[in-house]
């Protein structure tokens, strides 16, 4: 895609983003609507929180085995 119709791109999408949030603010269910988006950022925030300390657990894991791993090499090497 050209650089051009990038910035065609984006700079659509954030107008669209734009009119929404304004039509969103100008509604008489703005609260509704802010609620029902701090729950959804709740959520995210969440999930991402147990990917981050799933992805943590699973690099010790790793760390762990690699550490198993140049041990045995290590008595390989030195039993040569």
């Amino acid at each position: 895609m050209k650089s051009e119709a990038k910035l065609l791109l984006g700079l659509g999408i954030g107008i669209a983003l734009g009119a929404a949030v304004g039509y969103i603010m100008g509604s008489d269910h703005k609260e509704e609507w802010l609620d029902q988006a701090n729950v959804l950022a709740d959520k995210v925030r969440a999930n991402v929180k147990s990917a981050i300390y799933k992805g943590k657990s699973e690099v010790n894991y790793l760390k762990e085995d690699i550490d198993d791993i140049a041990e045995i090499a290590k008595k390989e090497l030195a039993s040569n």
